[in-house]
């Protein structure tokens, strides 16, 4: 015997009566070829909501309330998807239903039974099933109306007669018929005041077979639900509250209608939807109506509409069990009446719009199982990659329902700021330098750089802190003109370095961060060799080591795209010739072998080795027509990366059994757009305390694409 947690006793009868409904109303009548064709997924859709707002759609005024038209939008709308229809019968030849009815259906009211589970003799209750079908899955054909889940299939399961009238047997016998077809929601848009335990069983076994129940709460203006929608109250049934449904109906002002009973026991998990004069389909040959559609009110078109944005959710989200869509459903609903769950609208009004978009904290997942948010993990490039990583694919995020969303992964690359002519023109050469027999030091407080020399017993020692200390800056220009660069080295926010050199042989250990928040370290260990043909002209070569800890290349990947450590040998060619006095002629070549290690817990599954290049040529005059008046020219071609990919193990939706599904993708990371750079500068004193400096660029300037671009800058300084 099952009893009711709230009721003392409980009567137990073999029938139910249907759940009261109006009637009236009309529509044309048309008999076009159905259009069932589902619109493909697209990351990028081909349209937008407003273009599925047509007339067909808002005939059914339904759909505008529940916000259906994101979803179709989006390329959703049930395909794949069987919803069962316990009720008076589905007018299975109709027009506007005839392409979405799943073979299965089932006569258990007729003597004898019968696959054809049309309804049949004249009643109140003949066109019943038939208009709550139409809700559910009206064909989208331009024509009468259309369902909320336009492209579902309706699996028409007949145990109510046309009065009315349903035998607890045949619903038994239709819940057990739904389960054998595969049914994904089942639609219960009746219901009574008793309920025998082998019914309430059969809908505890729809539970147990992942199948969501939409149950009508009534139209008896009461303040619970009927016993149907009220079954997880009872002992045993408990379960059943994470995938059952009860409904209750709104009017077109969202407002509870008069004779809709309210939500009360059952409000966790009850919600409301339009019910109040909803246009939709009726049968044929029903003599109650004018034309193939009608109008009918009451708690049993509520239903449908919930019923049918569970079959569009369960087709965009196959993996998810009842249970989850259902919870989806309930969060993402809009609030009525007194804040948060209530007794008379329980979670509140279906917004299907909202249940289509994501909840929480989107977040990337990679193949070993680890979670990182979305918005905390990106990646920086450098010019070193020019924009190589353009074009990236689409990936699979999660929301905090771990339902799959698209994402371009190019919204995650960012490109690195770097020294340019704004950072020229801001620059003022405030220097200073003083020195004795054993020491020399300069300090720049503009950029906080100083460097200090000292000899000991033959050996020159060497600090520079915020500057390499074999930079030489052109007078009038900043660092980023200086006339020996170390390109592996050029991007340096900080750092400091020791310089030990005897004879023509030097060591070097540096410290530095690529960042200004002092995070992304490298360390550096360099050798060099000087050969000094005569005092005019020299070669010198360079051997060196970085090591980065997060980067590489000064190349930042952070959290779920996250790098290893980064090794860089490097080798270095420098050669400066002097054939006057005044003229300087510098060339420069660098070349290098990067090896990134790999994280088993990042999208970036594995780096090949990479090898990146370097070189420029520059020539120098000075004294040109005033006194320490600098003229120069630089050719050089930026560092970049030559030879190197990435491999990417993408998130690519989810599998059948929820598991997400990877796809492996191999990116080239060469910065083949890069072009040679052009500098043409002179700056001179033209007076005391007075500079004067042009400078003309012509300069790659990165972003989603990277552009030669010329520059020019006039500046004037005077010091005070």
């Amino acid at each position: 015997m099952l009893v009711n947690l709230k009721i003392p006793a409980i009567l137990f009868s073999s029938a139910l009566l249907l759940s009261g409904c109006g009637g009236g109303g009309g529509g044309s009548s048309a008999n076009v070829a159905p259009d069932t064709q589902e619109s493909v997924p697209d990351s990028t859709p081909v349209s937008v909501a407003a273009d599925y707002r047509t007339t067909e759609y808002n005939t059914q005024y339904g759909l505008g309330k529940i916000n259906a038209d994101d979803i179709y939008a989006d390329g959703y709308s049930g395909s794949g998807v069987v919803v069962g229809v316990i009720d008076t019968g589905v007018d299975i030849d109709h027009p506007d239903l005839v392409g979405n009815i799943a073979s299965g259906g089932y006569d258990y009211v007729s003597v004898g039974g019968d696959t054809d589970a049309s309804p049949t003799g004249q009643g109140a209750g003949m066109s019943h099933g038939t208009h709550v079908a139409g809700i559910i899955a009206g064909m989208k054909n331009d024509v009468g109306m259309h369902g909320v889940a336009y492209s579902a299939k309706i699996l028409p399961l007949r145990a109510g007669d046309s009065s009315g009238s349903f035998a607890s047997s045949a619903i038994e016998n239709s819940i057990d018929r739904a389960i054998s077809q595969n049914a994904k929601v089942i639609n219960a848009s009746f219901g009574g005041s008793s309920i025998s335990t082998a019914l309430a069983d059969k809908w505890k076994l729809a539970h147990t077979n992942d199948i969501i129940t939409v149950h009508a709460a009534g139209n008896d203006g009461g303040s619970n639900p009927l016993l149907g929608a009220q079954l997880p109250l009872h002992s045993g049934y408990e379960d059943l509250s994470s995938t059952l449904i009860a409904v209750v109906a709104t009017n077109s002002s969202n407002t509870i209608t008069s004779y809709s009973n309210r939500c009360g026991s059952a409000k966790n998990w009850c919600m409301t939807a339009p019910g109040d004069g909803i246009y939709s389909t009726v049968a044929v040959d029903d003599n109650n109506y004018a034309s193939n559609y009608g109008t009918m009110s009451g708690t049993s078109m509520a239903d449908p509409h919930v019923a049918g944005a569970a079959a569009v959710l369960r087709g965009k989200w196959p993996s998810k069990n009842a249970a989850e869509i259902v919870t989806i459903l309930y969060d993402t609903a809009t609030d009525l009446g007194a804040a948060g769950i209530d007794d008379i609208y329980g979670r509140g009004l279906l917004n299907l719009d909202n249940a289509l978009f994501a909840q929480g904290v989107l977040t990337i997942s990679t193949a070993s199982g680890a979670s990182y948010s979305l918005v905390d993990s990106s990646i920086q490039v450098a010019s070193n990659m020019g924009n190589s990583l353009n074009g990236l694919l689409s990936m699979s995020v999660f929301d905090k329902y771990k339902r799959d969303y698209s994402f371009d992964m190019n919204g995650v690359i960012h490109y690195a700021s770097e020294s340019g002519l704004v950072d020229e023109l801001n620059y003022s050469d405030t220097n200073y330098s003083s020195a004795t027999d054993d020491l020399q030091l300069s300090v720049n407080l503009q950029d906080n750089s100083a460097k200090m020399t000292t000899q000991l017993n033959e050996v020159n020692v060497g600090f520079a802190h915020n500057t390499l200390y074999n930079s030489e800056n052109i007078s009038g220009f900043s660092k980023q003109y200086s006339l020996f660069d170390n390109a592996y080295l050029s991007q340096l926010k900080g750092s400091s370095s020791i310089q030990i050199a005897k004879d023509n042989a030097t060591l070097e250990l540096l410290s530095g961060y690529w960042d200004a928040d002092n995070e992304q370290a490298i360390k550096e260990v360099g050798v060099s060799f000087l050969n000094d043909f005569n005092d005019d002209f020299y070669i010198k070569a360079r051997l060196s080591y970085l090591e980065e800890d997060e980067t590489f290349l000064s190349n930042y990947f952070s959290n779920a795209y996250k790098t290893g450590k980064a090794k860089t040998h490097a080798l270095s060619l420098t050669s400066s010739l002097k054939p006057t006095a005044n003229l300087n002629i510098i060339a420069q070549y660098s070349q290098g072998n990067t090896q990134v290690d790999s994280l088993s817990d990042s999208v970036i599954s594995d780096i090949s080795l990479l090898k990146s290049q370097y070189y420029s040529a520059t020539v120098l005059n000075k004294n040109v027509y005033f006194d320490n008046d600098a003229l120069f020219f630089s050719l050089k071609h930026p560092l970049q990366i030559t030879q190197g990919s990435l491999n990417l193990s993408l998130a690519n939706g989810l599998n059948a059994d929820d598991s997400i599904s990877f796809v492996d993708r191999r990116i080239p990371i060469t910065a083949s757009a890069l072009s040679n750079e052009m500098s043409l500068g002179y700056a001179a004193n033209y007076a005391k305390n007075s500079q004067a400096s042009v400078l003309l660029n012509r300069a790659n300037v990165l972003g989603s694409s990277i552009q030669l671009e010329n520059q020019l800058m006039l500046k004037m300084t005077k010091k005070f």
